[in-house]
């Protein structure tokens, strides 16, 4: 179809009829999304028996934008062609320019399309109104009827479709009067054209912009659930020449990546007998016998047909969301959970992958069920509710056949990602811990079913979850076979052997899973050392949680609290070694804190005092030091501490810190307390050297016993 030449000032013979109110309402704010409007246009294309709709817009882009508080169009266009019927200059007075006129009750157009007998989807007869959602000019070009005698556009003599050619402004259909608003006449009107359809052309924009051509078919074919070889949309993007990678993409089924053994399908069976023929069938071909393809409404079959099923991935996007309900090809809404309430069972699970596409085309025919937006539905009137109570088993019922399939996917991910039976096999290789691997695997299957799939893709996860496995087997074996010889007094002494060979494998999982969660923590104190951004609190926090680092025969007491909660947990660290209680006196200044107390078997109390790395230690600092000193002096000797005394004559200060740059008194002090024992000083280098060697030497160790156990011990 040509581009349509100017505008003449021809006097109008159109006239539309319409509520100020109603365009207001029903076309601006409704539609103020572009693929809202786009969806809308195309629908008027199928009703018109279009066979090949295109729409051409600048994909990306912003179509006006805003300065200074004043709008500003910047020039774009979009334009929906289509080949179907079209309409005569008469047909766009009698009907197009008439809004809010069901056509389905129109006796001159009906339900069905004209050609392809199609049931159409438009109904209310506001979608017209759509563009003004977005724009403020549409010009449209519409050629229709039979095919007559006539002149073309440069007025020579031509057989083709009679022209109508009109442009509406919204400026002068929303003001304020109550005069019929009279559309501009284009140069085209009246002519013969020699193709039958329709041209919409957009201009003057809101500050509106157009989605990108990928995230545009999507929400397309998310709006249209029909498939057809008559029916087909292309998508062009006008700021890409023709001929460039992007430049055109067409419109095809929205695709949904399903989990294997999860797609219910509801449909008509046809020639099936009673039940049968509204059956739901699961992926297996089995029928399921509490969920059927409609349900009965005042006596009258509704109909609901499709699929659902769980989508392979969590939804990434609202489109995903949930089922799709459509009636007559046209998205009416998309739930996730028919407004069943929150709380019940596999509540996550549906609402993260349940997927389908159901098609109702009983919404809109005796009382129309869809809200106006086309984003839910009246769920409350009429057979609205019937539908709800029908979705929510619905919900009830794919939760229930889903559940061991996506137990499955989940295991599968697991065992995939972990290479778990290496590992296990690995870990418990002897002929003897049979046992031990095959319940290790059933601790970590069930373990997976337990988890959602999208966390197995976190490494250290997955890694836990592997551990965790590992040292429950050995466990889980042991209270097993402790279960066969209490039952059986008569036990051979292979099964006692076997019961200790046991519970020695379950002994040392335990002892390799501290190993190694040693280790992790001392490589993570390496890159907190290492890292200047760090600061002192930083390693504070690790040593709080993994206080073994400083030594790992001390025992914490308290982790930077006052000296007052040191006297009551010496007091309560005094009852539990000695089985006795104790009443400590206060010491004078019981504000001043230690970053860590700790003590040993060796009866000596040791303060540790923590620096960031690279810290050089300065006079206050050594100040606060020398009052620990004075403080612990006192607690110790203070009357009625006599017999804590007793059990802990001794007290040491530990400083990590990197450098020192005290002076003066403050050195002397520090030099004082170094000669009698009472500070120990290390860097940071040296505290980390110590805690690797300390616990490689345990990490080798635990490799050391795994090794014989793997051999029953016979070196132990």
């Amino acid at each position: 179809m040509p581009a349509a030449p100017a505008t003449s000032p021809l006097k109008s013979k159109y006239t539309m009829r319409i509520s100020r109110l109603t365009v207001d309402k029903l076309g601006v704010k409704l539609y103020d999304r572009v693929s809202a409007v786009l969806a809308e246009l195309i629908a008027n294309s199928y009703d018109a028996d279009a066979e090949h709709v295109t729409v051409e817009a600048p994909m990306g882009a912003l179509l006006a934008e805003t300065k200074g508080g004043i709008l500003k169009d910047l020039g774009h266009s979009i334009v929906v062609e289509d080949d179907g019927c079209g309409m005569t200059p008469d047909e766009v007075n009698e009907f197009y320019l008439v809004v809010g006129k069901e056509r389905r009750k129109d006796p001159k157009r009906g339900e069905k399309s004209k050609k392809h007998r199609r049931a159409v989807m438009g109904r209310k007869g506001v979608g017209k109104l759509a563009p003004f959602g977005v724009c403020r000019r549409i010009e449209i070009i519409s050629s229709g009827g039979a095919r007559v005698d006539g002149k073309d556009a440069n007025g020579k003599p031509a057989k083709g479709y009679i022209t109508a050619h009109l442009i509406l402004e919204k400026e002068g259909i929303v003001k304020d009067t109550d005069d019929d608003y009279a559309p501009t006449v284009g140069q085209l009107d009246g002519t013969v054209q020699p193709t039958h359809g329709t041209r919409l052309v957009l201009t003057d924009f809101e500050h509106r912009h157009v989605p990108e051509l990928d995230t545009l078919t999507r929400q397309l074919a998310q709006r249209f659930g029909v498939q057809s070889a008559k029916w087909k949309i292309t998508l062009r993007d006008t700021l890409k020449p023709k001929g460039q990678a992007g430049h055109e993409q067409g419109v095809g089924e929205f695709g949904v990546v399903c989990q294997e053994g999860t797609k219910v399908a509801l449909a008509d069976r046809g020639t099936a007998k009673g039940d049968e023929r509204w059956a739901a069938v699961g992926e297996d071909g089995k029928i399921i016998t509490d969920l059927f393809a409609g349900f009965m409404y005042e006596g009258k079959w509704k109909s609901v047909t499709g699929w659902v099923a769980y989508a392979e991935e969590p939804y990434k996007d609202e489109l995903m969301a949930g089922v799709r309900i459509y009636c007559r090809g046209k998205i009416a809404a998309q739930t996730a959970v028919f407004n069943r309430k929150a709380g019940f069972t596999g509540e996550y699970d549906v609402r993260s992958y349940l997927v389908g596409e159901l098609k109702a085309d009983w919404l809109d025919e005796d009382e129309d069920l869809i809200r106006t937006d086309r984003q839910d539905i009246l769920w409350s009137q009429g057979p609205g509710a019937e539908f709800e109570k029908w979705g929510q088993n619905l919900v009830s019922v794919i939760g229930r056949l889903t559940r061991e399939p996506v137990r499955k996917k989940a295991w599968d991910k697991f065992a995939t990602a972990s290479d778990l039976e290496n590992v296990v096999n690995k870990a418990f290789p002897a002929d003897a811990q049979k046992e031990i691997r095959e319940n290790t695997l059933q601790i970590a299957k069930a373990i997976a079913k337990t988890v959602r799939q999208e966390e197995l893709d976190d490494k250290t996860q997955v890694q836990n979850l592997v551990d965790l496995s590992l040292l429950l087997g050995p466990h889980v074996t042991l209270d097993r076979k402790l279960q066969e010889v209490t039952d059986d007094a008569d036990r051979p002494l292979s099964a006692i052997t076997g019961l200790l060979r046991t519970a020695r494998v379950a002994e040392l999982s335990s002892f390799g899973k501290i190993a190694d969660d040693r280790v992790r923590v001392i490589d993570k104190l390496d890159k907190l050392i290492a890292d200047a951004a760090r600061d002192e609190a930083s390693l504070q926090a690790l040593i709080d949680q993994a206080p073994w680092l400083i030594n790992p025969q001390w025992s914490p007491i308290t982790s930077n609290q006052s000296f007052a909660t040191l006297r009551q947990e010496f007091a309560k660290f005094y009852k539990k070694k000695t089985g006795q209680d104790i009443v400590l006196q206060p010491v004078a200044k019981q504000n001043k804190r230690a970053d860590f107390v700790l003590t040993n078997q060796d009866t000596c109390i040791h303060l540790i005092e923590i620096k960031a790395a690279d810290h050089a230690l300065q006079n206050d600092e050594m100040d606060r030091i020398n009052t620990y000193d004075e403080l612990m002096t006192e607690f110790l000797n203070l009357p009625g501490n006599e017999e804590f005394k007793r059990h802990f004559p001794e007290y040491r200060i530990t400083l990590v810190c990197d450098k020192l740059a005290l002076k003066g008194l403050a050195k002397a002090a520090f030099d004082g307390l170094k000669k009698q024992e009472r500070l120990d000083h290390v860097s940071w280098s040296v505290f980390l050297k110590r805690a690797r060697l300390a616990h490689q030497d345990f990490l080798k160790e635990a490799e050391r016993q795994r090794k014989l156990a793997s051999k029953g011990w016979t070196d132990v």
